[in-house]
């Protein structure tokens, strides 16, 4: 990546730190004797065809060794851009220059972005701005964190002898930016900012089409979302770690992602008359693109037959409402025009469900879990819903249970517990996860505000749980 430091872009920024290949690049920095850190922005795809552009003003990046991103620990200085990115411009890969700067020699494991919120805005096609409700204190400087992924040791023989490494941000924008999510009709901004040392990421890519007549066509605007989590458990216990969306060809690419194995789904929501397609075991590598094409299949499937399929978002806001849709098929698989369709909300206390025919608007009425069923002919599909309660920034994390004793090759599972100043309990929020000593216990699987870790040895360490830059701790001791 380049050595400078670049902004996200409207869905995903990447922020790099240190060396790499950038493509607007044009200058060489003069030999250090600190390592070189860039930082740079890039963007998953926003979903909104009717934003013309999403504007960011990066004050600062800092940088920090501790864990701990509650606002104490020691930062450094990375780059100071001042300057206004838009996010939009930053897509499949892209990023954008925020500035470098020279680190210790050390390991980095958080990152400190300001963004000046009245700098910032969001602009749709026509010009107008639309009210944006950005994070606390809502106006003026806003701070935002991130835990590194994959930790960035400065001090590593690689680093130190090429003098420069990189730290990617992403800031995905297709779920921080969300509009009319709690019924106030203006773009709620719920910060998901994660951090990967670009050393240790690489890429997913392809095209997505469907089969229309017995020919191939594209298919644009298609949700890619990868998954961390057992894909044999099921699918409300997986983790979204990164998303990506088609463009008009069909194409997408997912960059800078951690190198593991993933599920993926592919879906394109707005077209409830096809399914999603659902890969588990995807490996990516480091500094290696996986190819990953797909055609997504009717909603009946391949051998035709009568069915129900409901698509449609599956979050809303205390509030909020979201629109549903339901593809019904005949006996040989043919798209019913106009069905007759039963909704029904197994919690309406939660989410409540008003459907017309093959279409349905689910308000948010409190937190919660609400299975959403549409039924016609006998036959019937079900979406659940989460319902998010406040667009309130994190106050306070607690990790459950507080404290544990076990013994050498136990498996552990814990909670985190996000709290707003007034005592809500917060979801749909991003989590990071850390172990002070994997030696004693590492994590072998984090999933948004889950983790379970596994004891090596005789001994006691913190796990941590970090989110919007408060952190929460429970002590493991093992015998």
């Amino acid at each position: 990546m380049s050595r400078r430091v670049i902004l996200p872009a409207l869905a995903a920024a990447t922020l790099l730190a240190g060396g790499g290949c950038y493509q607007d690049e044009t200058t060489t920095p003069a030999p250090s004797r600190k390592p070189l850190a860039r930082v740079l922005l890039t963007d998953a795809p926003f979903p909104y065809d009717s934003v013309a552009s999403v504007n960011v003003y990066v004050v600062s990046i800092d940088a920090s060794s501790g864990l701990d991103t509650s606002g104490g620990g020691d930062w450094v200085r990375v780059a100071s851009p001042e300057k206004t990115f838009d996010l939009l411009t930053l897509q499949h890969g892209t990023t954008a220059f925020l500035g470098e700067g020279e680190l210790d020699a050390r390991q980095y494991r958080a990152i400190r972005m300001v963004i000046d919120a009245d700098k910032s805005s969001i602009v749709y096609n026509n010009g107008a701005p639309p009210p944006v409700h950005w994070p606390w204190p809502g106006s003026g400087a806003i701070t935002m964190y991130a835990l590194v992924e994959e930790p960035l040791d400065f001090s590593a023989p690689a680093i130190a002898a090429s003098g420069e490494a990189v730290i990617v941000i992403d800031f995905d924008v297709g779920r921080s930016f969300l509009y009319d999510y709690f019924g106030t009709k203006e773009f709620t901004v719920l910060p998901w900012l994660r951090a990967v040392n670009s050393a240790a990421t690489g890429a997913l890519e392809g095209t997505v089409t469907a089969d229309s007549g017995g020919q191939s066509r594209p298919i644009k605007n298609a949700n890619v979302t990868l998954y961390s989590g057992d894909p044999r458990q099921p699918p409300s216990t997986w983790y979204a770690a990164a998303t990506g969306r088609s463009d008009d060809t069909g194409y997408y690419k997912v960059a800078f992602v951690s190198a593991a194995t993933y599920i993926v789904r592919i879906e394109q929501p707005d077209y409830p008359s096809l399914g999603a397609v659902v890969t588990p075991n995807v490996q990516v590598s480091a500094g290696a693109t996986t190819r990953l094409s797909v055609s997504l299949p009717a909603a009946g499937g391949s051998t035709g037959g009568a069915y129900v399929h409901v698509s449609g978002p599956s979050s809303v806001g205390v509030g909020g409402t979201i629109t549903l849709y339901a593809a019904v098929g005949d006996a040989n698989g043919n798209l019913v025009p106009n069905p007759s369709v039963t909704w029904t909300s197994s919690a309406p206390s939660i989410a409540d469900v008003t459907g017309v025919g093959d279409t349905a608007s689910v308000a948010g009425r409190q937190p919660g879990l609400a299975t959403i069923t549409a039924t016609s002919g006998g036959l019937s599909d079900t979406l659940t819903v989460q319902v998010v309660g406040s667009p309130a920034p994190v106050a306070s994390v607690t990790v459950v249970p507080g404290s544990v004793t076990a013994a050498v090759g136990d498996s552990l599972g814990f909670r985190a517990e996000l709290r707003d100043s007034a005592g809500t309990v917060l979801t749909n929020r991003p989590v990071s996860w850390f172990s002070t000593d994997t030696a004693v216990f590492v994590i072998e699987g984090a999933f948004g505000p889950y983790s379970i870790v596994r004891c090596r040895k005789v001994g006691s360490a913190l796990l941590r749980a970090t989110s919007e830059g408060k952190t929460g701790q429970t002590s493991i001791t093992v015998h």
